[in-house]
């Protein structure tokens, strides 16, 4: 609604400045009665003054109440016109039609009343005060002012009630697409529920069984298999286990998008925690000699969060450091309590995040640009869904801490984030 305002606001500048162009314009033609031009010129000077400086000041005012004050200088500046050019006679009494359509399409129906009531007012005080009852013009008498205010009364009044049905109508249209959308989002939402019934009810229980039988193969169940089959093997292995990551990536997602997520927070020790789950890695970062190190802090830290999903934040930066770390790099993990939060840091040397991904590198689906890998070699790029640093970045902060990073390209990249100590216990030393 404010949005709406401001830009009737623009667009008032706009039609007033055109209104009193073509106004001053129109006087220099030869009009009978003449208009008395010092009026006029000094009306118009005023009024577009007061236009500019009221579209700037910040008043203590809602919106829609700011533009009905500024209808009414604006009624008044007609007033003023209409009497120098000629009163209840005057061809500028159509002035009267704009502040009202203005008025009746943006402010209450009571503001509407009131304006128009104004109006009228002032059309019956020209009328009645200030103009002559028997002005003759090429030999004919003219139609008494009262009678023309009362025309102009209607005529006003006629424009008024159009106004308000209009503003109606787009009321009416505006609501019926909120509810359309409401009722959209709704479907989608649905189908989010049906789509993630079929992945937990329909797919895992298939991939579950794949890597079931491709763990027996690789464990010899089965019988030997030879070198060349083992390893083509393990790439299946590999495949399925991404798949199924990548399925309970999905599952999180719709389930935070429907607010379905819920978190079991609880205290512990988060020193305690991350020593016992490093220590899964270990042997992955063997594997490309990294060296792979935690520094817990020096003080026993209580956090009150969700073990699980802790676990889930640290796995996904933990595995995206070894992976876009090469042989020989390093990936180090500290823990360190400032500012009553407890800052958990996961740091690697290795190929870096360009500056122009680091702003997006949280949004949903988005894959850096720049991530190669250069383990064994290899510069190809690693294709991921990108839903893994957006779901963390959305569990960290559903646990009430945030997450930040620091990368320059070929240095290595830091993730940190933060999570609330527990209320019942602080560090302790």
């Amino acid at each position: 609604m404010e949005e709406r305002f401001k830009r009737l606001a623009k667009s008032g500048e706009i039609i007033i400045g055109a209104v009193i162009v073509f106004g001053l314009l129109i006087i220099q033609l030869p009009i009978v009665p003449a208009p008395n031009k010092t009026v006029i010129y000094g009306t118009a000077i005023i009024i577009s003054i007061f236009t500019l400086i009221w579209h700037k000041l910040k008043v203590p005012v809602s919106p829609m109440n700011k533009n009905f004050i500024e209808s009414l200088v604006d009624l008044i500046a007609i007033a003023i016109v209409v009497h120098a050019t000629g009163g209840a006679r005057s061809y500028f009494n159509f002035l009267y039609l704009l502040p009202n359509i203005d008025t009746s399409t943006t402010s209450t129906r009571w503001h509407t009343f009131l304006f128009w009531l104004a109006t009228s007012v002032l059309l019956f005080i020209e009328a009645i005060f200030f103009s002559s009852p028997d002005i003759h013009f090429f030999g004919e008498i003219e139609s008494p002012p009262i009678s023309l205010a009362i025309l102009n009364v209607w005529a006003v009044g006629l424009v008024t009630v159009y106004g308000r049905y209009l503003a109606k109508e787009s009321e009416t249209a505006e609501e019926a697409a909120v509810v359309a959308t409401i009722e959209k989002e709704r479907s989608i939402n649905q189908l989010k529920d049906e789509f993630l019934f079929i992945i937990s009810h329909e797919l895992r229980g298939p991939i579950t069984a794949i890597r079931g039988y491709l763990e027996l193969l690789l464990t010899g169940g089965a019988g030997q298999i030879s070198a060349p089959v083992k390893d083509l093997t393990n790439a299946g292995f590999r495949q399925s286990e991404r798949l199924n990551d990548l399925i309970a990536e999905l599952l999180d997602l719709s389930r935070l998008e429907t607010g379905k997520l819920k978190l079991s927070n609880e205290n512990f020790n988060l020193n305690n925690f991350l020593n016992e789950l490093l220590k899964t890695f270990i042997p992955e970062a063997d594997k490309k000699k990294i060296k792979f190190t935690f520094s817990p802090s020096k003080q026993e830290i209580i956090v009150f969060a969700d073990k699980d999903r802790v676990r889930e934040v640290i796995l996904n930066l933990i595995e995206n450091a070894i992976k876009y770390t090469g042989e020989f790099g390093s990936v180090s993990v500290w823990v360190e309590v400032k500012d009553h939060e407890v800052y958990t840091s996961v740091a690697d040397s290795g190929v870096g995040i360009s500056e122009d991904d680091l702003p997006h590198l949280f949004d949903r689906f988005y894959n850096p640009t720049d991530n190669l890998s250069i383990e064994q070699g290899q510069s190809e790029k690693q294709k991921t869904v990108g839903l893994g640093l957006f779901l963390i970045k959305n569990l960290v902060e559903k646990m009430g801490g945030k997450i930040f990073v620091e990368s320059r390209v070929g240095k290595g990249s830091k993730f940190t984030f933060t999570l609330p100590l527990a209320k019942s216990s602080g560090s302790k030393t």
